[in-house]
């Protein structure tokens, strides 16, 4: 029999980072550790089958020998409620069968929740009630940016448990720098006299939660033009670029770091950004730019991407980037994310109950 923990959140609160540093601390014990999600969101396009971008990466970081079919069997859209009004039973019978192939001589199953635990209620299928399948023990995260946080985290125990599965604890996660002592002190204190274990505070590193121009790139299916040794640049947000050049220039001196967004025909706006060193330059609606732009930027080493969508289509694509780890499997960041979460997450406790566990099983 595995040991299941269900790394379940709010929105964007890390929990693909916590079950990268969970996987990795397991394995230094010697553990035969698997990975699960149930329930993913259908963001890239890959073996003929819309795929979530997290359980590729944790496929390819740790090496996962399961076929994706298995590691997430049902992958949905925005639109989902035809798809599973009619057959619930049917994706329940994918999920335990998938559940019982990756969990097969394993350890502990890391199992990832999908963006909100409430998600798929509607059909029997929300975390709580796939945990309790599951007799998992479930880590919720939530986003350690303000007092309302504890409330969450109360909030969100209180119907895990009225479904019937079981809190191990919680974890503050992506806390900024100047709330981080209040995090630690205060809010944790609150949590603990309501009965929830904090297994974790962790700070807020933009490093780690910031697109690189690679990410950007690749979820753009974008073609590099120029500045290609830059790719590791940090995109910190995205300025859009539809007005004159002058009027463009206070808002550029203010937003070094941010991608540049505007059309390849738009070369007195492009000129006017490659002055105020942006993280890169993306190219909408196909246009090639003038070869005097392209020099420039290599010569400046900014990234020039070039995309085929129109300025809207472009920006919504980039909010798949929102607080995710994308990066390559060799990337400083994602040895940066285990290093965190080695430090600031209680990762100890959470072995030992297993090791409690394994126990009580003889």
């Amino acid at each position: 029999m595995v040991y299941s923990i269900y790394v379940s959140g709010t929105g964007y609160s890390g929990k693909t980072a916590l079950c990268l540093g969970f996987f990795s601390k397991f394995q230094e014990e010697g553990l035969k550790v698997g990975y699960f999600k149930p329930v993913g969101h259908g963001q890239k396009y890959l073996e003929g089958k819309f795929r979530d971008t997290d359980v590729i990466l944790m496929k390819e970081i740790m090496g996962l020998e399961e076929p994706l079919d298995d590691l997430c069997p049902v992958v949905l859209g925005k639109r989902y409620l035809d798809h599973v009004s009619e057959g619930h039973a049917e994706l329940r019978r994918r999920i335990m069968e998938a559940y019982d192939r990756v969990s097969k001589g394993k350890d502990v199953l890391l199992i990832e929740s999908s963006a909100f635990p409430e998600f798929l209620i509607c059909c029997g299928l929300s975390m709580p009630e796939l945990a309790k399948e599951f007799d998992a023990k479930v880590i919720f995260a939530v986003k350690g940016e303000e007092d309302l946080a504890a409330d969450r985290v109360i909030f969100y125990r209180d119907f895990i448990e009225m479904k019937g599965a079981e809190t191990l604890g919680a974890v503050l996660n992506f806390i900024p720098y100047q709330q981080f002592e209040w995090m630690k002190g205060v809010v944790s204190t609150q949590l603990e006299k309501n009965g929830i274990d904090v297994l974790g505070a962790v700070p807020d590193r933009r490093e780690l939660t910031l697109p690189t121009v690679r990410d950007v790139a690749e979820v753009l299916d974008a073609e590099v033009l120029a500045g290609k040794d830059h790719m590791e640049n940090l995109v910190d947000n995205y300025l859009i670029g539809a007005m004159s050049p002058e009027a463009a220039m206070s808002w550029l001196r203010r937003s070094v770091g941010k991608a540049f967004i505007t059309g390849g025909d738009r070369t007195d706006l492009i000129v006017t950004a490659l002055e105020t060193k942006p993280s890169a330059i993306i190219l909408t609606g196909n246009i090639y730019p003038s070869v005097r732009v392209l020099s420039s930027a290599e010569l400046k080493g900014i990234p020039v991407l070039l995309v085929q969508m129109d300025t809207y289509t472009t920006v919504t694509r980039l909010e798949l980037l929102n607080g995710r780890i994308v990066s390559a499997p060799n990337s400083k960041k994602i040895q940066l994310t285990k290093e965190i979460i080695s430090e600031h997450v209680d990762c100890q406790r959470i072995i030992d109950t297993y090791k409690a566990w394994k126990k009580e099983r003889g």
